[in-house]
């Protein structure tokens, strides 16, 4: 008995040789472009870690696809270049198409229904397919196919299938899974290999199948020995696993970072008590203030006029670091000097180019000064925007200077006024 989460077509069945790509979508249908293309790029960036590219990356000389089992025909959503140069196919051709795709007229019945059930009952499972090339070559594979789930939860995320071709220019893929092995393989103990919570596949009784190479569209004669045959699926295998490893490692590094950023919201949200909140709406300035104390230097309070400047939400300002204002043309070295101002925890005046929340670029005048509590400890940092022309190298800067100098000087009157633990919120007794 399995639970069953049936998907009305097959999953990956499919076939490999080299790197990684990542988000665009078949060209087939313009009207289903768009809707397409969002679903794919969010299949993978909802479950993993950022990191989750580069370390696909890696193994990219292996042939495999991941599908998303959530989304309507079960389509594929990460393809490696090995599979794109064994099947011939682009990228933009693959992405947001189910792999069944890949089958032809003599493709084995039996052995995508045999796909199909293990996708209905989220298990793993192992065949040998007949493909076909963009070409219309067949070509046949040792297709292994597993779950992935979440490591937080449970929940199924995606599917992985892993390919090794059943012919003779397989062997130099074969070489680098097999050395690959070694790196998986001590994560596990006896026979069984790890594939996430509730996947597990047996190698020893994995069996053997037979095939029928072909060249240059020619079947050819001979047989591929047991031994032979055995190694090949132990390929398919490894790759699989080395897949699935990185996967479930980023999806537990995804789970943290959800944790943690909204602990540092909640946190970030109550940091301030409600006296000085008060005070500072009295301000009418773009500013917000960070806590230098709290992991990632999160902003603590977000001004209206700050919220109005820049088209964010207050809720998508707390807890996260000003960074976010930054673009692919924002001057490095002027964040920089940023940094090496809180760093000497010192004031200091720069010219730097945002971004507001629909992608508009604008230059901003940012004043970041140190707030001191009434001990003449650091408490706060501030950071003051006034934002320019479209001409960023103008000279009358002195009066949004003063005023950001003002708004600075009534925050440090704000701050030093309450005394002691008055500043924040306490919630211990």
């Amino acid at each position: 008995m399995g639970r069953r989460i049936c998907a009305p077509s097959p999953v990956p069945t499919s076939s490999s040789s080299q790197s990684v790509i990542e988000s665009r979508v078949p060209t087939s249908s313009t009207t289903m472009l768009a809707p397409i293309t969002q679903y794919v790029i969010e299949s993978m960036s909802q479950s993993y870690d950022a990191s989750v590219q580069q370390s696909l990356k890696k193994l990219r000389h292996h042939s495999f696809v991941i599908t998303d089992p959530h989304l309507h025909g079960h389509p594929i959503v990460y393809a490696s270049d090995a599979f794109l140069h064994m099947s011939g196919y682009l990228a933009e051709e693959v992405l947001g198409r189910n792999p069944k795709f890949l089958q032809g007229p003599d493709t084995d019945r039996q052995s995508v229904f045999q796909i199909r059930d293990s996708v209905c009952e989220g298990k793993p499972c192992h065949v040998v397919l007949l493909n076909y090339t963009k070409q219309g070559w067949p070509f046949q594979i040792v297709l292994h196919m597993a779950p992935v789930f979440s490591q937080n939860d449970g929940r199924l995320l995606h599917f992985v299938g892993a390919q090794t071709p059943l012919y003779d220019c397989s062997t130099r893929l074969e070489k680098q899974a097999v050395q690959s092995a070694p790196t998986l393989l001590g994560l596990q103990k006896g026979p069984y290999a790890f594939l996430g919570q509730k996947g597990l596949l047996n190698i020893e009784n994995a069996g053997c199948f037979g095939y029928l190479p072909y060249s240059n569209g020619h079947r050819q004669t001979g047989s591929c020995s047991g031994s032979q045959k055995k190694k090949k699926m132990k390929v398919a295998l490894t790759v699989l696993q080395l897949v699935i490893h990185e996967l479930t490692k980023s999806s537990e590094l995804k789970s943290a970072e959800v944790l943690r950023s909204r602990y540092l919201s909640e946190n970030a949200e109550t940091a301030l008590c409600s006296s000085l909140t008060l005070a500072l709406t009295r301000i009418q300035q773009s500013f917000v203030i960070s806590n230098p104390d709290l992991p990632g230097m999160p902003v603590v309070y977000a001004s209206d006029m700050f919220l109005n400047l820049t088209g964010y939400q207050k809720d998508e300002v707390i807890g996260r670091n000003c960074r976010f204002l930054q673009g692919q043309d924002t001057d490095a070295r002027v964040v920089q000097q940023i940094r090496d101002c809180i760093k000497a925890e010192k004031a200091g005046t720069v010219r730097v180019l945002n971004y507001r929340k629909d992608g508009l670029p604008f230059w901003n005048l940012l004043h970041v000064a140190p707030i001191r509590d009434h001990t003449a400890k650091i408490a706060y940092f501030v950071g003051v925007q006034w934002e320019l022309g479209s001409n960023c190298c103008q000279t009358s800067d002195i009066a949004p200077v003063m005023q950001q100098l003002g708004a600075v000087g009534a925050i440090k009157v704000a701050v030093r006024s309450l005394q002691g633990q008055g500043l924040r919120r306490s919630f211990g007794p």
